[in-house]
């Protein structure tokens, strides 16, 4: 029965991926057979004793060595290929050995989530504006977990769809994810901010015109997000914003499934699905007068909490690598993981700005840190905190770029490392944990070879 079960396990490891084993060194110490295969063609064969981040800068992988925490989904790009992995630490005997990290493809993790896309007939072409999947929601905390499977669930109805959470939970996220899912999802994905547009504009913006219809209006009139959205999705943010006149109207395409531009006579069929949003409770506004209860029943047919972030902390080191690895390619630096007590201060914090605010904290920790560990020096809240210095306008001319701030933080660096070895570049190489490829590669680049 053994011998059974391990080839069922081989069998799935070759089918959708593989598995990776590291020491605490970071050096790969074994890779399964058809990843290895794989990975050969755009690494090369020299993958065993070699450091993952000769191959991968941003694996993720220096921060479950560091923390001993594990990362869940974390995106790999490889040969143009979308890899998903999950890094888990080792220990023995309490203390950390190394990690183990399980690999699938992108394509197959599909699977994995129930979702229907190859099942489904699909049209020539795909015309959608949707950004966003469920796998681009990192975490796997029990919160968010129930959030996406409700939310999967919904993708599979054509009815009208609510989506509460406070501001900076990632709603839009949500909504982009549930028309990816859908049946509808090769038709345009139209989002809407009815809190961002005046109220004299908000019903020509969702309705559109005709000609002639107010002053300034178009010759030609001009449609509205309705028409633009149809045969797909139309997201309302903020629906709570909407003038008393465009929630009238919103009720009755949901009755009627028809239109009626300002100005104009006719009505027009739409085939379009609304999903909606907003931040407050809306049975308050419903109290207040302020928003239509029979509307509120009508757009909250379906609906999905989007939890805050103090709720899910556990997803606080996978969202928080995910935001350090966009960074370090927009702008350039090189920071690996962030440091146990660094994380700690992440993980005791509110968190009143939810992920939005972990994202902007993340990023102004990278740019202070430039190179290397986030420490918690290098955190700073913006709701609590003042920022480590103060900015003058006049020092940006001379103020380095962050290229060369981190080519000289690396240069100090080397630097320390061959004093303190008397120059001997071997131990130089072992005291930075690099390999030797890499190291003088630095070497050339910092013209200190």
């Amino acid at each position: 029965m053994f011998s059974e079960v391990y080839e069922w396990i081989e069998n799935a490891l070759n089918d959708y991926g593989g598995v990776i084993v590291i020491n605490t060194k970071n050096q790969i110490l074994f890779v399964s057979p058809h990843l290895q295969t794989y990975l050969t063609k755009t690494w090369g064969n020299n993958l065993p004793h070699s450091t993952l981040e000769e191959f991968v800068l941003s694996s993720g992988i220096r921060q479950v060595l560091e923390t001993g925490m594990p990362q869940m989904g974390t995106p790999w790009n490889i040969g143009g290929h979308e890899l998903v992995t999950f890094q888990l630490p080792v220990f023995r005997d309490k203390l950390l050995a190394g990690a183990l990290i399980l690999v699938a493809f992108k394509q197959f993790e599909a699977l994995l989530h129930h979702k229907r896309e190859l099942s489904l007939p699909q049209e020539a072409g795909n015309n959608s504006s949707h950004k966003y999947s469920f796998d681009s929601i990192i975490g796997n905390s029990l919160a968010i977990v129930k959030a996406k499977r409700v939310a999967w669930d919904i993708a599979t109805t054509n009815s009208p769809a609510f989506i509460f959470g406070e501001t900076g939970t990632g709603k839009e996220l949500f909504a982009h994810a549930i028309h990816h899912d859908s049946f509808r999802n090769n038709g345009p994905f139209v989002t809407i901010n009815c809190a961002g547009i005046p109220d004299t504009l908000i019903e020509s913006e969702l309705f559109g015109y005709e000609a002639g219809a107010f002053t300034g209006a178009r010759a030609n009139g001009k449609p509205g997000k309705f028409e633009v959205a149809d045969g797909g999705t139309l997201f309302l943010d903020e629906v709570s914003e909407l003038t008393s006149n465009s929630q009238a109207k919103l009720l009755r395409f949901l009755e009627d499934r028809e239109i009626e531009r300002v100005g104009g006579t006719t009505v027009k069929t739409i085939n379009v699905r609304i999903i909606s949003a907003c931040n407050i409770d809306l049975r308050t506004s419903i109290k207040q007068g302020s928003f239509r209860e029979d509307l509120y029943y009508r757009l909250n047919v379906f609906s999905v909490r989007v939890p805050p972030l103090r709720e899910r902390l556990e997803d606080i080191p996978s969202l928080s690598f995910h935001f350090m690895t966009q960074f370090n390619q927009e702008s350039d630096t090189n920071v690996t993981a962030l440091s146990k007590e660094a994380l700690a201060k992440l993980m005791k914090y509110d968190w009143p700005g939810n992920v939005r605010e972990l994202k902007n904290t993340v990023q102004r920790a990278c740019l202070h840190a430039k190179v290397g560990l986030i420490r918690p020096e290098d955190i700073h809240f913006i709701n609590s905190e003042l920022p480590p210095y103060n900015v003058d306008i006049n020092d940006f001319k001379e103020h380095p770029s962050i290229k060369e701030a981190r080519l000289e933080a690396e240069r100090i660096v080397i630097l320390e490392a061959l004093e303190k070895t008397g120059g001997n570049k071997t131990k130089a190489c072992q005291m930075l944990n690099i390999s030797r490829t890499t190291f003088y590669k630095k070497l050339k680049e910092l013209g200190l070879s």
